[in-house]
């Protein structure tokens, strides 16, 4: 599981967002990249995505497929949740992690594993905005890609949601169910206290060499046990150095 970014360079209108970047992202655990609106955190994302073309063609390389959960669940309308989670599976059929499986039983098995089997049955409008986005995690966990990418996908949520979700997705990238199934997970967020309860690698977005978007802090989160817990007294430490970083970050708008 890999992503590796070389030489990455990205304009809007001909004004660089991203010049000659590179960065590189393995099985540290969940990344987080943090910084302020507009820095360039969803471009990069969806740059890793192939949602955009990066410059050069070949600037990112990736371990196969990617999985991507937006900030809102995007579930269609016209499939119940199970439909939905099951879509994305048909073509996969086959592949490693699937065969013993078909795309509905494969799908079943997330939504019980965000607690959602009872919704199988529902139509997207019968689900509250939790529920919708749990199932947009089923989906995006079901379908058997090396990498998972995740918008802001706690961001509309109270925070007692929040923390449950995120408890649910560190849970989902830790789950034992097969060799197929491991993660290179990558988060984009604005929050800092978010970032810390939730990566182990944390990456926060400012103005680098060429006036373009660049990494000005990359650390590993080495809190377990209780020290991760929200707003324990060592998660605040970090988050306090997070709020510092960002408030002295020159940002190119």
């Amino acid at each position: 599981m890999f992503i590796s970014i070389r030489n990455l360079s990205f304009a809007f209108d001909g004004k660089p967002l991203f010049k000659d970047l590179s960065l590189d992202l393995g099985d540290e655990g969940p990344t987080v990249i943090l910084g302020a609106s507009g820095c360039g955190k969803t471009t990069l994302l969806r740059l890793m995505a192939g949602l955009l073309p990066s410059d050069p063609p070949d600037a990112i390389d990736r371990d196969g497929d990617v999985s991507f959960v937006f900030q809102e669940s995007r579930l269609l309308p016209w499939y119940t949740v199970l439909e939905n989670v099951s879509l994305p599976i048909e073509r996969t059929m086959g592949k490693a992690g699937t065969s013993d499986f078909s795309p509905r039983e494969r799908a079943m098995h997330f939504l019980r594993l965000v607690s959602l089997e009872e919704k199988a049955g529902a139509y997207p409008a019968e689900l509250s905005g939790g529920q919708a986005q749990r199932a947009s995690f089923a989906r995006a966990f079901a379908f058997p890609a090396p990498t998972i990418l995740m918008d802001e996908p706690f961001q509309s949520l109270d925070i007692p949601l929040r923390i449950q979700l995120m408890d649910m997705v560190l849970s989902l990238l830790s789950a034992d169910i097969g060799p197929a199934e491991k993660r290179l997970a990558v988060v984009v967020s604005h929050d800092p206290r978010e970032a810390v309860y939730l990566g182990r690698r944390i990456l926060v977005l400012g103005a680098g060499e060429h006036g373009a978007a660049g990494i000005v802090f990359d650390q590993t989160v080495n809190l377990t046990g209780e020290e991760r817990a929200y707003g324990s007294p060592a998660n605040a430490l970090l988050e306090k150095k997070l709020l510092e970083v960002l408030r002295t970050t020159d940002y190119t708008d």
